[in-house]
């Protein structure tokens, strides 16, 4: 019986933790909107390219966890600036 409990009490906040992460799928995510010059657009878009590719990390430099790379950071274009 205090297997039983023990189980239980380290498996609570996994579940809690999982149902934290439910509802994102159905949030709008944020676009960050970068204008630029029409000249400057394919440097902006190679710039975006080149910082998907590295890994993200915390202000303190801690990597983030692969499942909370894309789901909770907004999403970055280039628009041409009228």
């Amino acid at each position: 019986m205090k297997r039983f409990i023990l189980i239980a009490a380290l498996c609570l906040p996994v579940a809690g933790l999982a149902t934290t992460f439910d509802g994102t799928d159905e949030e709008v995510l944020d676009i960050v909107e970068i204008r630029v010059a029409e000249k400057d657009m394919a440097k902006c878009e190679q710039t975006l390219r080149t910082l998907r590719q590295k890994p993200v990390v915390t202000d303190s430099g801690f990597q983030l966890p692969n499942f909370m790379r894309n789901d909770d950071l907004p999403t970055s274009v280039c628009v041409v600036d009228a």
